[in-house]
């Protein structure tokens, strides 16, 4: 048996309590022992065992994190959702992306693609659960992801070509040059496939071919010991076909979308002394998507669109060691975002103005407590202020007692205020955001014969109010005392008011809806998250997660203490009452979700590899009895285990090989999981020349 001495030199770097620091959470350099925030963190090495590509193939293997894909009414609030992340039960919508610390634009339909970001230059991923909008601001009320790209001093250069299923090919190159005073580094990731087919009695694909290309250029300059500059710039081009059926089997519709991301971001730091810094940021994101599609035949015009999403940010963050056992976080910013698309009447902006300020106050060795508050100041909506207050104390050198309560809070989005669409295709539903929005424009033409009738909502349309919540997260880290076995835990529960749903407020002559937006439901998540990993023999690793996750709707809830509810057991079937004991919640959460890993890194002989499976129980995706929950069986999509496998052999000191196998099972589920592709592998040759 192993002394005390050496699990906590050598084992406890392995869980990441050493040599791990987590900037996210704090929005200050801390051990991951240290943070007393529900913290994820995702290192380089696991990204290279697991052998993932893009960041929605990684995310979606972690405890807690579940990739949505598709539309429909699941996210809080209702809507359309896509490839993006469930934290605690909490839309993609409500998360912050973050490249490097600054925020990632160009969300569609309220979230950001995952799919379109590569992971071959990845340091880290830090994941903050729960609500984080007063360190940073609106979109981060269920949590924040911040992909942390590669910063080194030292000389290399690294390649790797992959190839797999469906004509899939990845290319990836990373240099980094260092003198005294200066060091270059240079990032370029080139991704194509020919798409895949998950239903062979359509003609159209699953998803269409695609092409998208990388490249990053981080700069970092040395004035003095104690000021730098480090200069990061990033450009994404991805090109993606379409070829579908427009109101019926056959092919009709051509086209491609164009997406262009080009980010800039200069950072000056500055150590005045030992207890006193600052950082001066400045960003600017441009975003634009390009979308044209045709008829097939005749080679008319049918949808033509180019979204740009333009984001600019100046910010100042000083860090002050005042006091022994007092640090203060405080500093501010400004940001301005355009929005341009013929979806809106004219090119939106939106400007804010915000403060924030948070002290660790570490009242013992044991005991921490950070208290913290952001000012939110924007054109669009009200002023907001929002608190946070975490706290962690150390019973013992094993175990760890976290808590954090946190509000937050989601800005109405352009597509809310300013949406001035009608769909071009069927019979044409138009839908207002509720600053476009107009009663005497629905009137009028209620008195023109193109409304036949407006309906009660209609007259309830008013301005927008920021979605608000409030989250509670409490839990404890043990280390086992003499064996290499780490367990964690966290209960969570979020109460998210004034959401805001579209819903219809006139039907047209022709039958079509017309519809806009308007603060409306009350909900919740709440659940339990445990992870346990550890070692086993020298070689081994291995960790197990699991989150209980219930969820729901206040109103619903409501309507069963105080009315009858009633549903089918089948889409044509009799109505019948429905008991609470058979309300599931909101619709996307899956209730039971599980994951298992085993690790094998072994540098005597250069073999290495993992073993990893996903579970997610069956949840409700669409409400076909009007009772606004899932009841039948039809209106949800099966639970299902995945299982991904990899395994790469070290020829040299310069060279792996290494082959990945995902979906082994080959669990399809065409509508409800179009990003899970089937049984696939792919392979690949590394190179590394130091």
């Amino acid at each position: 048996m192993r002394s005390q001495s050496t699990w906590s030199e050598k084992d406890s770097m392995l869980f990441g309590d050493v040599q791990e620091i987590v900037v996210t959470a704090t929005r200050t350099e801390r051990p991951l022992s240290n943070i007393a925030v529900p913290t994820l963190l995702i290192s380089a090495k696991t990204i290279q065992l697991n052998g993932n590509v893009r960041l929605s193939d990684l995310l979606q293997e972690q405890t807690g994190l579940f990739l949505t894909s598709g539309s429909g009414s699941a996210a809080i609030g209702g809507g359309v959702f896509g490839n993006g992340i469930q934290i605690q039960g909490l839309s993609p919508d409500y998360t912050l992306l973050m490249l490097d610390s600054e925020p990632l634009t160009g969300r569609q339909g309220g979230v950001i693609d995952l799919s379109r970001f590569s992971v071959g230059n990845v340091k880290k991923i830090e994941v903050i659960k729960g609500p984080s909008s007063a360190l940073y601001g609106s979109e981060a009320m269920g949590g924040v992801i911040n992909i942390i790209t590669e910063e080194s001093r030292k000389k290399f250069l690294n390649g790797s070509v992959r190839y797999g299923s469906f004509n899939t090919l990845d290319l990836n190159v990373s240099s980094n040059y260092n003198t005294k005073k200066s060091t270059l580094f240079l990032y370029a990731n080139h991704n194509k496939s020919d798409g895949y087919d998950l239903n062979p009695k359509t003609e159209e694909k699953t998803i269409d071919p695609y092409s998208n290309s990388t490249l990053q250029l981080k700069f970092t300059h040395r004035f003095t010991p104690k000021t730098r500059l480090i200069w990061n710039n990033r450009l994404f081009h991805g090109l993606q076909t379409s070829l579908f059926a427009l109101g019926g089997n056959t092919l009709n519709i051509d086209g491609s979308g164009l997406t262009t991301d080009i980010n800039i971001n200069p950072v000056i730091n500055h150590l005045f002394n030992d207890n006193l810094k600052t950082s001066l940021r400045l960003y600017g994101s441009f975003y634009q998507y390009d979308q044209s599609l045709t008829f097939l035949n005749s080679g008319e015009e049918y949808y033509k669109d180019d979204f740009n999403h333009n984001f600019y940010r100046v910010e100042n963050q000083t860090d002050w060691t005042w006091a022994k056992n007092h640090q203060l976080t405080m500093g501010g910013g400004y940001n301005v975002q355009t929005v341009n698309t013929i979806r809106y009447r004219t090119q939106q902006i939106q400007q804010l103005a915000y403060g924030f300020i948070q002290n660790e106050w570490k009242i013992n060795e044991n005991w921490t407590i950070i208290p913290g508050l952001r000012y939110d100041a924007n054109t669009d909506f009200a002023n907001r202020l929002t608190p946070k207050l975490s706290s962690q104390y150390k019973v013992n050198k094993q175990l760890n007692i976290n808590f954090s309560f946190g509000s937050g809070f989601k800005a109405p989005d352009f597509r809310q205020l300013y949406l001035n669409y009608v769909n071009p295709a069927g019979q044409g539903y138009r839908i207002y955001g509720a600053a476009e929005y107009s009663l005497a424009e629905i009137q009028k033409q209620n008195q023109e014969g193109l409304v036949d009738r407006i309906l009660p909502e209609a007259y309830e349309i008013g301005s927008l109010r920021p979605e608000m919540s409030s989250g509670i997260n409490t839990g404890f880290t043990y280390n086992l005392k003499n064996k290499p076995i780490k367990i964690e835990t966290n209960l969570f529960y979020n109460y998210v008011t004034d959401m805001i749903n579209y819903l219809p407020i006139a039907i047209q002559r022709n039958g079509a809806f017309i519809f806009s937006y308007k603060n409306i439901n009350k909900s919740f998540t709440s659940g339990a998250e445990v992870n346990i990993m550890g070692q086993t023999y020298k070689y081994f690793n291995w960790s197990f997660g699991y989150q209980f996750l219930q969820s729901g709707d206040q109103a619903i809830l409501d309507k069963f203490k105080n009315e009858r509810v009633f549903g089918r057991d089948e889409p044509l079937g009799s109505a019948r009452e429905i008991k609470r004991s058979e309300y599931t919640g909101l619709l996307g959460r899956s209730p039971h979700m599980l994951n298992a890993k085993m690790s094998y890194d072994n540098p005597l002989n250069g073999w290495a590899g993992t073993v990893r499976a996903i579970y997610r129980g069956k949840w409700g995706v669409v409400d076909l009895d009007g009772n606004g929950f899932a009841n039948m069986d039809q209106e949800y999509a099966n639970g299902f285990t995945q299982l991904n496998a990899s395994a790469q052999k070290k020829f040299s000191k310069h060279v792996t090989f290494q082959i990945n196998l995902n979906n082994i099972l080959n669990h399809i589920d065409p509508i409800n999981l179009s990003h899970m592709s089937g049984r696939s592998f792919m392979i690949g040759i590394n190179w590394n020349l130091n």
